[in-house]
């Protein structure tokens, strides 16, 4: 039993040095996986980033997506409310489908002019009901997106780390000529990582438990 632990730990051993590996080459190719499904799910909403944060306003968002994601989807919702023109509301209410192009192009025209006026005069309720309903659907879409984002880029690490723990796993059992066994480690490593210890404390209690008897 305890051969068998020591060999659970050390396949967990070896998925959570993959991981780690992974992490270090989030620079590359791999830290931006899953960023085309937010391009590819907010769709014109992506033009309101072009005003609010200028025209390089794709670097950043990649910047944001490979650093805290969170903050990812603060600066697309702050975006998406920023870059909302009377130009563009037409087609954005018709993306998001919760509005009329003719009440969100009129609540905008309305906000811009009171922020204009500078004063404290509020919009009125058709305004703030349509503005509300897009903001509401935009919200939505970019939660939806993000998450979708997330899952593509954990699915991509995993693989990676796979394959990069199949990789370190063969290069050993050719040195030590156990090709086959370290093949089963390499595969097992990445799934077994998250639960080694667990695993581990489970087969001792099992161990002590069989001895008592």
């Amino acid at each position: 039993m305890e051969d068998i632990g020591a060999i659970v730990l050390a396949t967990g051993a070896l998925g959570t040095a993959a991981f780690g590996i992974v992490e270090a080459l989030k620079w590359t190719w791999l830290g931006y996986a899953g960023f085309g499904v937010i391009k590819r799910l907010l769709g014109p909403i992506l033009n309101t980033y072009d005003i609010a944060y200028g025209p390089d306003w794709e670097r950043l968002l990649r910047a944001q997506y490979r650093g805290d994601r969170a903050e990812l989807t603060r600066v697309l919702r702050q975006g998406a409310r920023i870059g909302l023109t009377e130009k563009n509301a037409p087609a954005l209410a018709q993306f998001v489908g919760t509005v009329s192009g003719t009440e969100l192009t009129r609540a905008v025209k309305e906000a811009h002019a009171l922020a204009q006026a500078a004063n404290d005069e509020e919009l009125d309720v058709n305004s703030r009901h349509a503005l509300g309903r897009f903001e509401l659907a935009v919200d939505a879409r970019i939660d939806a997106a993000c998450a979708l984002a997330q899952q593509r880029y954990a699915d991509t690490a995993r693989v990676a780390a796979l394959v990069i723990a199949l990789g370190i796993a063969i290069a050993v059992g050719i040195i030590i000529d156990r090709l086959f066994h370290a093949v089963l480690v390499g595969i097992a490593a990445v799934p077994l990582a998250p639960v080694a210890k667990d695993l581990v404390t489970a087969l001792q209690s099992a161990s002590v438990a069989l001895r008592g008897k």
